[in-house]
């Protein structure tokens, strides 16, 4: 399997080469050059499989086998979902008329644990056999903060820098990352929005000499492992709810960055029929794109009750670009290039054609989120947290232009426990959740990045100084390679 960026320029001749790294130096993303097909075939003998097992089928499709042989890629999956809450790590609820998969059994209640339980683990089996350090960069809008932390907490080969916008996270999901006081963790409240945190962290990546000195990595939806295990659980989904395997499902799914959109669209390439809408807050970019091409920030970003949705620039929208141009590097360099130096891109006709095959979207207000909420707690005594609701709102609205036949399945992001104020806005009495208690009596460290300040500064000398002093060499354990990943 080798590796490309979204732009054409860059290539990685193997999985752990992608494993480590963030934006290409050509400004791209990785993406796998060739999406492996599979036959219905197959999916039906995948059809019964354990949650962790279908995790193994389907990231050996993109991890050969000298990088982590099969019965080491089984022990690292057993280990990454050992502490998940639920037997079978997904759980599939029925609402209505149609099904909500669960994704929030995780150790910080949001679907992000499911991707970075394995991005933690096969982190640490590449540093441990290199005895190397790494610095991973993350910029947050809300819960990949916290899934980040706890995927590495305890390596002893990371330090890891969160970044996230202050007043635009709800309360428990900002404890959750600054109650974190590991010496190998390091959080940073900006003031400003989760796009303005995405500035530094990528012109710190855009210089190549200063990633490889420092060794840092990425683990947002940037790093295509992200993308990769994402493809999972939408299977396991699809493969649960289709009365026979090659029928189609819909998928509603709430959208940010596009990570899930583009995983459920690395999954209709590998040959799953899906039809998939994208659910968005009043943060609509998407739903403009797809409706009538204009890929353009407002410059605004607002704040929703859906906060992890709150982005103004989905990054992953050039992998999707490049799904549907056909792996026209070329091409989405050009169109990426028109964007950033605009600000704004018309998708052009022919790819707008193409994806709105099988993609669509719509938009949903903070009013109508919480109304949702409601609802749907009067009428099933189900609690949806303020993402989910947007995705069964356009559940809703949809079911009477959705045939029949085909199942719908809304993918439920997080718990409604991290977001207590959305809850009681919407005339729900919040049910108890202990396991969250201890965060309101804990002490907290972070670091503040004020409006006016060089952000872009501030975190290049943070990863500095880490680097001189990194948390494995705090605790004894002395770097025995000087290859740069």
């Amino acid at each position: 399997m080798k590796y490309r960026s979204t732009r054409g320029k860059v290539q990685a001749d193997s999985f752990e080469d992608v494993l480590f790294s963030g934006f290409t130096s050509d400004g791209g993303l990785f993406m796998p050059e060739k999406i492996p097909v599979v036959d219905n075939c197959t999916l039906g003998k995948w059809k019964n499989l354990s949650y962790q097992e279908l995790v193994c089928e389907v990231t050996s499709l993109f991890i050969p086998a000298e990088e982590i042989p099969p019965e080491k890629l089984k022990d690292l999956v057993k280990n990454a979902y050992a502490e998940f809450q639920h037997k079978n790590i997904v759980s599939l609820a029925a609402v209505n008329n149609f099904h909500v998969l669960e994704l929030f059994h995780g150790k910080t209640l949001a679907f992000k644990d499911f991707a970075l339980a394995c991005v933690g683990v096969f982190i640490d089996y590449f540093l441990n056999k290199r005895k190397k350090h790494v610095i991973t960069v993350v910029s947050t809008s809300g819960d990949t903060g916290s899934a980040a932390i706890e995927s590495v907490r305890k390596s002893k080969w990371v330090d890891i820098i969160v970044m996230y916008p202050e007043g635009r996270c709800s309360q428990i999901q900002e404890l959750q990352m600054t109650t974190i006081l590991d010496k190998n963790v390091h959080v940073i409240r900006g003031e400003g929005t989760s796009d303005d945190l995405d500035f530094p962290m990528k012109k710190c990546f855009s210089d190549d000499a200063f990633v490889k000195s420092n060794n840092l990595c990425v683990i947002n939806s940037i790093n295509w492992c992200r993308i990769m295990v994402q493809t999972v659980h939408l299977l396991y989904g699809y493969l649960r709810v289709c009365p026979d395997v090659g029928d189609t499902v819909k998928f509603v799914i709430p959208t940010g960055a596009l990570g899930h959109c583009t995983a459920a669209m690395c999954l209709y390439k590998m040959g799953v029929p899906l039809q998939v809408v994208c659910a968005v807050n009043e943060n609509d970019i998407v739903h403009r794109t797809l409706s009538v091409g204009n890929f353009s920030s407002s410059g605004d970003v607002r704040h929703t009750w859906s906060c992890s949705m709150d982005i103004e620039v989905p990054y992953n929208m050039e992998r999707l670009l490049l799904l549907f141009s056909d792996m026209n590097y070329g091409r989405v360099d050009s169109l990426m290039r028109d964007f950033e130096h605009n600000n704004s891109l018309m998708i052009p006709e022919d790819l707008k054609e193409k994806m709105c095959k099988v993609l669509s979207s719509a938009s949903v207000s903070c009013d109508q989120t919480l109304q949702t909420m409601k609802e749907c707690w009067d009428e099933n005594q189900y609690l949806l947290c303020p993402h989910t609701a947007v995705g069964v709102k356009v559940v809703w609205d949809q079911r009477h232009t959705t045939d029949q036949q085909t199942p719908i399945v809304c993918v439920a992001t997080a718990s409604p426990a991290k977001f207590p104020e959305a809850v009681r806005a919407a005339g729900i009495k919040m049910p108890p959740y202990p396991q969250l208690a201890e965060l309101f009596t804990s002490p907290t460290r972070y670091t503040e990045m004020k409006k006016g300040e060089d952000w872009y500064q501030i975190l290049r000398d943070m990863i500095k100084d880490i680097s001189k002093t990194p948390y494995n060499i705090n605790n004894g354990i002395e770097n025995e390679s000087e290859d740069k990943f």
